[in-house]
């Protein structure tokens, strides 16, 4: 495949991962409030997205397999390595998040919206790193065409 196309591909994943990420904010944001009833809606907001989550889960974990994938074509060590760390990250936060939704009550989940906007911050800083890493091996790719 191109390096356009999956460039495309990948960029086209980041936009539903920052959709993702957006929708777990609005849902911690009703979790995080004072009424109960809010609460339970944040609540069942944060379930409904699990199996979204596990999506970005194994976005976080595929990258390292895909021998086609131009991180592994075009970025030296140090780059590739950041990446691999924040998937890392990224990964072990949506599980540990999930297990803690799976099991909480709405007089609880208050106590997980930190961790919840600790997972929003840290997918949104990564999918920015992986976009300006795509400008720059599209750089390198007008470069040396």
């Amino acid at each position: 495949m191109a390096f356009l196309e999956s460039s495309d591909l990948l960029r086209k994943e980041h936009l539903e991962i920052l959709r993702v990420a957006e929708h777990l904010s609005q849902a911690l944001a009703l979790a995080g409030k004072e009424d109960f009833t809010a609460r339970q809606q944040g609540l069942a907001g944060l379930r409904v997205l699990r199996p979204a989550l596990l999506g970005v889960s194994r976005h976080c974990c595929c990258e390292e397999g895909v021998l086609e994938s131009p991180y592994h074509r075009y970025l030296d060590g140090q780059r590739f390595e950041q990446v691999d760390g924040q998937h890392k990250a990224i990964h072990r936060l949506v599980l540990a998040f999930l297990r803690d939704v799976l099991y909480a009550t709405a007089d609880s989940i208050a106590d997980s919206v930190p961790q919840g906007e600790e997972l929003v911050e840290k997918i949104r800083e990564h999918i920015a790193y992986e976009e300006n890493l795509l400008d720059y091996i599209e750089e390198l790719c007008l470069v040396t065409t």
